[in-house]
């Protein structure tokens, strides 16, 4: 049980006193009952299921816990949601500059996959599905009539589920069989990963999805290369104009997606940072619109400059010049 928490009031009058210790008090014991009766609805729902032994994650666990909060019962089925095909074209056209970037490397996941009754999908950033390749055996599955261009997946709405799940935590995520908020949706393994821009906001979800028989752990692996693989064609598209410097510990991984990527403007400033960037630079500063010669130095030779973060090494040893800029 969780203790009271301690109030500290300043005392205005001695009228007002008393009704705002009554108020905080009651506030406080009303959470607690809300609370109470989560985990006993938490708890009945996983008696209902056959799962009180069955182990979740915290993530998913957490899921559930929001979609209960929501109202949402695990017993009927989800609510279909799904936009008007107009709607749908107008949402597409709105992201049409990235479909063009997405669509080839869905094209290239479901060939890595194809054959093994999947589906990839590409959703924007609120979890609605704008483009989906299936193969023939998907089509006949739940996963082929529910994972559709126009419907939205997001987590208020369809419950726990793979896409839905990696729009809230703006992570990659599997879910899979009964780890479902839905049991019309036990059959069903997803893999998400979100793309991140290089501002780091989410703009949209690569799934795959399958039927729970089939969860294979690499799977999630390849989605995450596709974002990957996306964000980098991102970045360089943004900054095309811009000086930009790739690195990597390791100069055989320059030309993968694990690669660090900066954008130099005219003036010298970093106006953009991939997420592989502030990973391994993690700790030097804050890099955008930080002046690049405050951290790299002239006196310090660019391609054997060396920094150590999380016991990174990291090297930068190429420079991509894509229009003449005098910055170091």
């Amino acid at each position: 049980m969780e203790s009271m928490p301690l109030l500290s009031v300043q005392i205005v009058d001695k009228y007002n006193l008393w009704l705002v210790v009554e108020y905080t008090i009651f506030n406080y014991l009303f959470q607690m009952g809300n609370l109470s009766s989560l985990k006993k609805e938490f708890k009945d729902i996983l008696k209902k299921r056959g799962m009180m032994s069955y182990e979740m994650g915290k993530e998913i666990s957490d899921s559930w816990s929001r979609c209960i909060a929501e109202g949402l019962n695990p017993f009927q089925d989800p609510k279909q949601s799904v936009v008007s095909s107009i709607e749908l074209e107008e949402i597409k056209e709105k992201n049409e500059s990235l479909r063009k970037i997405v669509i080839p490397e869905l094209e290239l996941l479901y060939s890595q996959i194809a054959g093994t009754n999947f589906m990839v999908a590409y959703s924007d950033e609120n979890g609605l599905v704008l483009d989906t390749i299936y193969d023939k055996t998907c089509l006949q599955t739940d996963v082929g009539k529910t994972v559709i261009p126009g419907s939205i997946w997001a987590e208020k709405v369809c419950g726990t589920n793979g896409l839905g799940l990696s729009v809230e935590l703006k992570k990659p995520t599997i879910v899979s069989g009964k780890e479902h908020f839905f049991t019309a949706h036990e059959n069903i393994s997803c893999f998400a990963s979100p793309i991140i821009n290089y501002d780091g906001k989410t703009i949209g979800i690569i799934d795959a999805s399958t039927d729970y028989m089939s969860r294979e752990q690499h799977t999630l692996a390849l989605v995450k290369l596709a974002t990957r693989s996306i964000e980098t064609k991102l970045f360089l598209k943004k900054f095309e104009n811009e000086l930009i410097l790739s690195f990597h510990p390791r100069q055989e991984y320059l030309s993968t997606t694990s690669v660090g990527l900066l954008a130099v403007n005219g003036d010298g400033l970093i106006v953009g940072a991939n997420s592989n960037a502030k990973i391994m630079l993690n700790g030097l500063v804050d890099l955008k619109n930080e002046n690049f010669n405050k951290i790299f130095t002239r006196k310090t030779n660019l391609l054997k400059q060396k920094k150590k973060r999380k016991g990174v090494l990291v090297k930068i040893v190429k420079i991509q010049k894509l229009k003449e800029r005098n910055v170091l």
